[in-house]
C-alpha cells in the first residue's frame, strides 16, 4: 500500500470564522481529553516493524514512512473535516495468515490541522480458536509482535489496561458476535486519554 497523508492540502472555508473554528476543536479535545498543554512522552504500546507506532500528540510526518494509510470519510470526526481528519489504515503489518488460521487489523485515528494525533483506535479479527496449540501460537503472535506489554495471562484474563502518567491503553478479547460472517475472536485496543479534573 502507498502512505497517503491525512493531514491533506486543503484549504480551510471557515477562515472567515475564526472563533468558530476554535470553539468547536476545543470541545472535541475537551470531549476526548487531549491537552495541548501535556508532555505525552511514553509511545504507545502498539508495535510497527519493532517499534512503537506513534506518541499521542506527535505530528502524523513522524509516522514510519513504510506506514500506510488513508482518509476515513466514515470515521467520527468526517463532519469537522478539515479541522479534524479521521484515517483509517489496513497496513499489511498488522494483517497474518498463520498455520491454526489468521489475524486481520485496521486501525483508526484522528488528527487536528496541526497533524497531532489525538485519538487511535484499533481492532483486530482473530479467524481460529483460541484453544490448544492455536491458541498458544496466536497468542504469542499478538505479544510478540503487536503488543509488548500484554501479560501472559491475557488470553485467561481477556480485559487489560496500562496507565500511562497522560493516558490509558485498553485491550479488550471477545468471542465474534453470533451474527459474525467470521467465527473466532475479537481484539480491541484503544488510547483513552486521561481527562483534567473538573472538566
Amino acid at each position: 500500500m502507498l502512505a497517503v497523508s491525512c493531514t491533506g492540502s486543503h484549504t480551510s472555508k471557515q477562515a472567515d470564522s475564526p472563533k468558530a473554528t476554535l470553539t468547536l476543536l476545543d470541545s472535541i479535545f475537551l470531549t476526548e481529553g487531549f491537552d495541548t498543554t501535556a508532555a505525552y512522552t511514553d509511545p504507545v504500546c502498539l508495535q510497527y516493524k519493532g517499534k512503537p507506532l506513534l506518541t499521542i500528540g506527535e505530528n502524523v510526518k513522524k509516522l514510519d514512512t513504510t506506514f500506510s494509510y488513508r482518509y476515513d470519510p466514515n470515521g467520527k470526526y468526517d463532519r469537522h473535516f478539515p479541522t479534524i481528519t479521521d484515517c483509517l489504515s489496513l497496513d499489511d503489518y498488522y494483517s497474518v495468515t498463520l498455520s491454526t488460521g489468521s489475524i486481520s487489523g485496521a486501525l483508526y485515528f484522528s488528527a487536528d490541522k496541526q497533524g497531532r494525533v489525538f485519538r487511535l483506535h484499533g481492532q483486530w479479527i482473530i479467524d481460529a480458536e483460541l484453544v490448544d496449540t492455536s491458541g498458544m501460537e496466536i497468542m504469542n503472535f499478538l505479544t510478540t509482535k503487536y503488543f509488548h506489554c500484554l501479560p501472559p495471562d491475557f488470553k485467561g484474563r481477556k480485559n487489560f489496561e496500562l496507565t500511562h502518567k497522560n493516558y490509558t491503553e485498553k485491550f479488550k478479547l471477545y468471542p465474534s458476535p453470533e451474527n459474525s460472517s467470521i467465527s473466532g475472536w475479537r481484539l480491541d485496543y484503544s488510547v483513552v486519554l486521561t481527562k483534567k479534573e473538573g472538566l
